[in-house]
């Protein structure tokens, strides 16, 4: 059986972090969520395993509107998310405290970078499917077959074979004329700057040039037969890996766990009309914009139902010109409404933008942003209550009321730009869809160690449960996060995220027991779980990142290692 042990997974970016840098930064540091002063106690987590083998999942690059990956080690492994693997990858062989490998579910390096302009992900469901199912469900091999286990298809229509390589690859959600949020610096790999020649502001084309050239400087191009690298590959399913020792004495056997066991698909397409899928046990992780989010508006999926060919999740737009002189209702005002809406206009005979109400102070500044780009051609409305029930055949006919009254009718198309959702269907056992967005799993006993087993990563898909700093899973410090975050700055604040995963695992920097991270968790969850719960904002980053900095410092001082440097900078202060 093909196999791979592995005790950690890092992701990470260079750069901010800068091995030779000997002056040190100041180690007083607040806590980002309690906004008081934070003496990490004597006490410290003891990891279970040692941790030396680390894999990575996805060969992406992280960026605000598509940024994270799950990293998930096998056998003495560490379980991580985020979408910068590139970065992770870089950071974490640098420290040479690692087996490094790193697993892609596209053909090529770049993530949601990897532009397809004739390949398209379905139909977004509606209403949404159970969190514990994101873009695809697990494709397990047959029971009892000894592993690796191949299986070939032949004589396949060419159709059939698209749509199998879709479901295993999933085509990203941007489109042909995309440009980034903000200017080149910010989407910036620090180990190879941008050529100076490159305009300021940039799109997408550069950068899909860019997180190619980035992987092909660390030897992980799809052309570059690098071992440690493996494409086309997929998780299907994760699960404890736990070593089984007799006793000489008495025969009792003893179980202790060992790591993480990945069940990992890689798909190969050998023809036109052919095609085979490999099994194999590794480890693996994934994206979190893998699972559209379909708001719950009573009406939708009636309509979704009638007609669904025109109703779409912005993870479908590629191109304005498929509008062409119809009438188009948006419906989301973050990145993706905005920017849709924009190029809609001039191209689309009539575009309105259905908005919400910002629920949070985080997402405020970004969204008047966003919605001041917006042409004044296009209308911007108040949220939607309801879609009526047709009452004449056609989706021209449907009538739409918002909550202010006004009702709506006449659109040819819907663009459902309403973000995604935090699901991993690798990892069901973190997943309890029985509680809704501001329920806990009741705690039991008066130790807060009694709450470990018990509390989800997952359960409606807005958020992600029981996490220390946002990085770290709790229950299993093994699970880290990178990136899952909204309203940060992917490129920068990954370097710090990764570093802490990777300077932790190294025995460079100590988490603080258990039942402190419980603790300090029960008091931020105290505020309310929730679609903001995640959203941090730049004054927040800069708060977490100096957090980070200040930490990792202070322990590099006891426990070795290099001393990061924050160069954090608000986006108004420039380089």
């Amino acid at each position: 059986m093909r196999s791979l042990v592995l005790t950690v997974l890092i992701l990470s970016s260079i750069g901010t972090l800068n091995a030779a840098q000997p002056r040190q930064q100041p180690f007083r540091f607040t806590d980002p969520f309690e906004d008081i002063t934070t003496p990490h106690e004597a006490s410290s987590y003891t990891f279970k395993w040692p941790i030396h083998r680390v894999a990575i999942i996805g060969a992406g690059a992280g960026y605000t509107l598509f940024g994270f990956l799950l990293l998930l080690l096998f056998l003495k492994p560490i379980l991580f998310l985020y979408s910068s693997g590139l970065i992770a990858y870089d950071q974490f062989s640098r420290l040479n405290n690692f087996y490094v490998r790193l697993f892609e579910r596209d053909s090529m390096p770049g993530g949601n970078w990897h532009y397809t302009a004739n390949e398209t992900s379905p139909n977004a469901p509606v209403p949404n499917f159970p969190t514990s199912k994101a873009d695809f469900e697990p494709d397990l091999p047959p029971d009892g077959v000894k592993l690796p286990y191949e299986k070939s298809f032949e004589g396949v229509e060419e159709q059939r074979v698209l749509e199998v390589k879709i479901d295993q690859r999933a085509p990203k959600p941007i489109w042909e004329r995309l440009g980034a949020t903000g200017p080149r610096s910010y989407q910036e790999f620090r180990a190879l700057p941008w050529p100076e020649q490159t305009p300021i502001d940039i799109n997408r084309t550069h950068l899909q040039r860019y997180v190619r050239t980035f992987a092909s400087f660390l030897s992980l191009n799809s052309n570059d037969n690098n071992l440690d690298v493996s494409y086309n590959t997929r998780v299907e399913r994760v699960t404890k890996r736990y070593n089984i020792t007799t006793s000489t004495e008495n025969g009792q056997q003893t179980k202790t766990e060992a790591g993480w066991t990945l069940l990992l698909r890689q798909f190969t397409q050998t023809g036109n009309n052919s095609y085979k899928i490999c099994w194999w046990e590794e480890a693996i992780a994934s994206g979190r914009f893998n699972a559209p989010n379909t708001p719950d508006i009573p009406g939708l999926s009636q309509w979704a139902n009638l007609y669904p060919h025109l109703i779409s999740h912005s993870r479908q737009y590629r191109r304005p010109e498929e509008f062409a002189n119809q009438s188009v209702l948006v419906i989301g005002g973050s990145v993706s409404g905005t920017e849709i809406a924009e190029e809609l206009d001039g191209v689309a005979g009539k575009v309105i933008l259905s908005v919400r109400d910002s629920e949070d102070s985080a997402h405020t500044p970004p969204r008047k942003m966003h919605l001041s780009r917006v042409p004044r051609n296009v209308s911007i409305v108040p949220e939607i209550k309801s879609f009526h029930p047709f009452t004449a055949p056609g989706i021209t006919s449907g009538k739409v009321e918002l909550f202010n009254g006004t009702i709506l009718y006449g659109f040819d198309r819907i663009i459902l730009a309403t973000g995604y959702r935090y699901s991993f269907p690798f990892l069901p056992q973190y997943i309890n869809t029985s509680l809704r967005a501001n329920e806990t799993v009741p705690i039991q006993g008066t130790d807060a160690k009694s709450t470990q087993r018990q509390q989800p990563l997952i359960t409606d898909g807005t958020h992600i449960r029981s996490l220390h700093l946002d990085i770290f899973y709790i229950e299993e410090p093994t699970i880290g996060f990178i990136n899952m975050n909204t309203g940060i700055e992917t490129f920068l604040y990954s370097e710090f995220t990764s570093a802490a995963l990777s300077k932790v695992w190294a025995g460079q920097a100590k988490l603080p027991s258990s039942d402190f991270m419980w603790a300090r968790h029960w008091e931020r969850v105290g505020k309310g779980y929730g679609r903001t719960f995640m959203a941090y904002g730049v004054e927040k980053q800069a708060a977490i990142t100096k957090y980070l900095v200040g930490w990792l410092n202070q322990d590099a001082v006891k426990y070795g290692g290099y001393q990061a440097q924050s160069h954090y900078r608000y986006p108004w202060e420039g380089n």
